[in-house]
C-alpha cells in the first residue's frame, strides 16, 4: 500500500518540483531483470538505438497496468513494478521536457517474444547493458537506481548532442524521493 501511495504522489507531484506544465510527455522506463539479474536491453528496428523497454504513457491508463501490457508485447509477465525514480529529461535540441519513471522488475513466466518494432533483446549484466545502451542519460538513471536501490530518486538532466555524441549532463542533481526500508 506505501508503494502505491508513494507512486500516486511522485505522479501527481513531480510536475511541482520540476516546475513543469501538465503537458509534459510522461515515459515510462521498465527495467526488466531475469532470475540471473541480468537486464533486457533492445535493438530498435532499423536504428542503431539500444534501450530498455519503455512506453509513453498517452492513454491515461493506471501506470501498473501499462507496464503490464508492456511486459506482455515481448511475451513475458512480469512482477509488480517497484518505482525507482521520477526524473525530467530536458532535450537541449528542441527545448522541451519529459518525465521519465524508472520500474524494476522481474521476469516471473512467459517467453521472450520480439515485438514488431524491436530488431533484438539481450540479456545483460548491468555493466554491460551499460556499455551498449546509447543514451547516456539513460545509462545516468541507471546508475543512480542501481547504486541505490532502497531510494527512490527525482532529479533533471539535460540531453544534447556535441556533433555527432550524445551527451547529457545534470541541471538538478539527484535527490531522494522517499527512502524504503
Amino acid at each position: 500500500m506505501n508503494k502505491l501511495l508513494l507512486l500516486v504522489i511522485c505522479l501527481l507531484a513531480f510536475p511541482l518540483f520540476a516546475q513543469e506544465s501538465e503537458t509534459i510527455p510522461e515515459f515510462h522506463r521498465l527495467l526488466v531483470f531475469n532470475d540471473e539479474n541480468q537486464l533486457m536491453v533492445v535493438k530498435i528496428k532499423n536504428t542503431n538505438f539500444w534501450v530498455t523497454p519503455g512506453v509513453y504513457n498517452t492513454n491515461k491508463a493506471l501506470t501498473n497496468n501499462n507496464l503490464h501490457k508492456l511486459a506482455a508485447e515481448y511475451g513475458i509477465t512480469i512482477t509488480s513494478p517497484d518505482l525507482r525514480g521520477v526524473f525530467t529529461l530536458q532535450n537541449k535540441k528542441t527545448n522541451k521536457s519529459s518525465n521519465r519513471h524508472f520500474f524494476n522488475v522481474k521476469v516471473n513466466g512467459g517467453n521472450i517474444e520480439k515485438p514488431e518494432s524491436i530488431e533484438e533483446i539481450k540479456w545483460l549484466s548491468l555493466n554491460e547493458a551499460m556499455q551498449l545502451i546509447t543514451f547516456p542519460h539513460i545509462n545516468m538513471l541507471l546508475n543512480q537506481t542501481a547504486n541505490y536501490p532502497k531510494v527512490v530518486w527525482g532529479g533533471t538532466i539535460l540531453r544534447y548532442k556535441e556533433g555527432d555524441i550524445l551527451k547529457s549532463k545534470m541541471v538538478k542533481v539527484f535527490f531522494p524521493l522517499n527512502k524504503q526500508n
